[in-house]
């Protein structure tokens, strides 16, 4: 069934991860996305390993279900080519360094003389003002740079930490769709498109908000506190006899009461632990004890007894995820089939609509394989598309020899 954004159409310039997460996005909720890729484009070139059935996942899983338009971009035929694709679309998004795509003759101001309502998306790492704008950056650099990896991993560990995925480049995708969404809900008041401009740094700013407002209105810098919220305690993983668990909604009222369901009576009445405060100030005496209790029994035999009174999950790895029956039952793991014939299994979008459902439906198009398709409803005519495949400008089909 097709999603929320059925009819509209998107110019896709995205490369690497932050802007085509974007994109992707935009495409699980029903928008059709034209991915521009290189006339010299093939799955190698595409993107990182590990390739199954011949298809790189890295490329595969963020630009499910877009079509493909293989273009020279540095052809002086390209710009006249561009330029009649963007009166056929709503949106144009592009995560190149700021500067490059006004040098090719596709920057907004231009593109915008074409189409007025054109909603024009800008991802970078610092965006496209500010002293840093002509500075590189990539998911690693805004994580340091934006505070995220000083708050990351074991408070006994020296060293910083990055997130265990690509969090700068995700968030950036995301602020970036909620953007372009933000400017179509707009372009109906005004009948005008505008520039959206987010910038890898900033998402890390904004997602941060709780530790900047606590830090400008008390002074108080965030240390890692690892498996441990810095702020209630206990709120945390914690170690049983064949792995871990999560615990929440233990509080003052319930404390002794949770003491006693994991036989450690003698907590309650620790002086020490009497309060959050004190737990969470004097953990490093806490941790050590609660530990030695919860050890004493399975994962699955924690989770149904503490389950009742409080808020408590495993801590699952990536197959466990993949195989939780919550998960499945949510579609949140479908299969989308590979252009060379196999399948794979991606995540799904979180978002449910009862009646426009959208989702992932199909899997990353062949290098070219809507290059006609795009072309003629962009008002090429058949014998124009000709002529520019035999001059090598738009290209079909990858060079599998490469």
């Amino acid at each position: 069934m097709p999603g929320p954004l059925q009819g509209i159409r998107i110019l896709d310039f995205t490369w690497a991860i932050a802007g085509p997460y974007g994109s992707m996005i935009l495409t699980d909720l029903g928008a059709e996305v034209w991915k521009i890729e290189t006339v010299f484009q093939n799955e190698q070139r595409r993107g990182a390993g590990p390739y199954v059935h011949d298809v790189s996942t890295y490329f595969f899983s963020v630009n499910r279900g877009k079509k493909s338009l293989m273009i020279d971009l540095k052809a002086p035929e390209a710009k006249e080519i561009i330029h009649r694709i963007v009166g056929e679309v709503d949106v144009l998004t592009e995560n190149f360094s700021p500067g490059t795509m006004d040098r090719l003759g596709f920057g907004y101001e231009e593109l915008s003389k074409i189409n007025e309502q054109l909603v024009y998306a800008s991802t970078s790492g610092f965006g496209h003002t500010g002293p840093y704008r002509d500075r590189g950056a990539v998911d690693i650099i805004v994580q340091g740079m934006g505070g995220v990896m000083s708050t990351t991993g074991h408070e006994s560990d020296p060293l910083p930490s990055r997130v265990g995925y690509s969090i700068g480049d995700m968030a950036a995708g995301i602020y970036t769709s909620i953007g372009v969404l933000s400017a179509l809900v707009e372009r109906q008041a005004s009948g005008k498109g505008q520039h959206v401009d987010v910038a890898m740094l900033d998402t890390q700013v904004a997602l941060i908000e709780n530790l900047v407002i606590r830090h400008l209105g008390t002074g108080e810098i965030q240390p890692r506190v690892g498996l441990r919220s810095p702020n209630y305690t206990p709120h945390q993983a914690l170690q049983t006899s064949d792995g871990w668990i999560v615990l929440a909604g233990v509080k003052d009222d319930n404390w002794q009461l949770f003491c006693g369901m994991i036989g450690a009576d003698e907590l309650a009445i620790d002086e020490r632990f009497l309060t959050n405060h004190l737990r969470t100030i004097n953990y490093d005496e806490l941790e050590p004890i609660m530990f030695a209790a919860t050890r004493k029994k399975k994962k699955a035999q924690w989770i149904e007894e503490l389950g009742d009174t409080f808020v408590v999950g495993p801590l699952n790895n990536i197959a466990e995820v993949a195989n939780d029956p919550q998960v499945n039952h949510r579609n949140m793991i479908v299969e989308l089939p590979t252009w060379t014939g196999g399948s794979l299994k991606v995540s799904n979008t979180p978002v449910k609509h009862s009646r426009t459902l959208g989702g992932a439906v199909t899997g990353a198009s062949k290098p070219g394989e809507h290059t006609n398709e795009i072309l003629e409803t962009a008002g090429f005519s058949n014998e124009e598309i000709n002529s520019l495949i035999d001059s090598g400008v738009v290209a079909i089909s990858p060079n599998i020899d490469d």
